[in-house]
């Protein structure tokens, strides 16, 4: 019996070593797996946020990109602006070279003449020495160059890109569609051009009617009537009338286009325009160069 009881703890023992082989076999392996899975998530951890960092290299790549181009366009700009001065300065050292050279071709003898008009002088009855009066305009060509082109380039051109319906009486037209403007004197939202600097300017303008509408329209400088236009629309047929104009304007002097009848449409769509140009700066104001 005792022997027995031996042989059966032995057997127990024997059971209970293997269960705990087969235990920590199972738990080494479920380890393993799970070391594995920690593994797998940080690699794809790790490849997200490569990924994250790729895209964000590549949007800044994209900003910078896109600010170059910006700077190129403003470098471009800058570069015309200086080319358009450069030539004017050009020409405006051409102009003074031929000055000079006229000057310079009158022989010593004809400049000392013209230097002694102005030390003649006559005795009156005390036997003072008076100055003779020698006329301003006799000395203005040899003591002093007056500019010969214009400084301030100025011009521009606009169109009526939508119909004007109801416009009151002695309203502004509103030429919207600026094409050219040297100089920003024409303003598009007051149909109006502010003369920039003193100066010869022409204007001109021209309309187009509807159909069924008949109109008249005025150009004005400085709020007074200067011409009027008529523009005759029937049931068939449509007119278009034009002027143009030569102006002398003092600087800050206002020029626009104004429609006279009530509530009269102006045909838009590109056909009515409006136009004017600098055609002589007036320098009678101005510093004088070599003064």
């Amino acid at each position: 019996m005792f022997i027995k009881s031996i042989v059966l703890c032995c057997g127990f023992l024997a059971v209970t070593s293997a269960l705990n082989n087969v235990f920590v076999a199972k738990t080494g392996y479920k380890a393993q797996a799970d070391n594995d899975n920690v593994q797998d998530v940080a690699k794809k951890l790790e490849h997200l946020e490569t990924s994250k960092k790729f895209e964000d290299l590549l949007a800044r790549m994209e900003h910078l990109e896109a600010r170059e181009k910006s700077r190129e366009k403003t470098y471009l700009r800058e570069i015309k602006n200086l080319k358009r001065e450069l030539l004017i300065q050009t020409r405006r050292t051409a102009s003074f070279e031929i000055m000079v050279r006229r000057l310079s071709s009158k022989s010593p003898g004809n400049l000392n003449h013209e230097m002694d008009k102005t030390e003649e002088t006559s005795n009156d009855r005390n036997g003072r020495i008076k100055s003779a009066k020698t006329p301003f305009r006799e000395v203005m060509p040899a003591s002093r160059i007056r500019r010969a082109e214009n400084e301030n380039p100025v011009a521009f051109f606009a169109t009526l890109s939508q119909h004007l319906t109801h416009m009151g009486a002695h309203q502004p037209i509103t030429f919207d569609n600026v094409v050219t403007n040297i100089g920003n004197a024409y303003n598009s939202h007051f149909g109006s051009f502010i003369a920039p600097v003193s100066g010869t300017y022409v204007f001109s303008a021209t309309l187009f009617a509807l159909l069924h509408n008949t109109y008249s329209a005025e150009i004005v400088k400085n709020g007074q009537t200067l011409t009027r236009m008529y523009v005759y629309g029937s049931d068939t047929v449509r007119d278009t009338t034009s002027q143009t104009i030569v102006l002398e304007l003092q600087k800050g002097d206002d020029v626009s286009v104004h429609n006279i009848n009530v509530d009269r449409p102006v045909h838009g769509d590109h056909y009515s325009t409006f136009a004017g140009f600098l055609l002589q700066e007036d320098f009678s104001s101005s510093a004088i160069v070599g003064k």
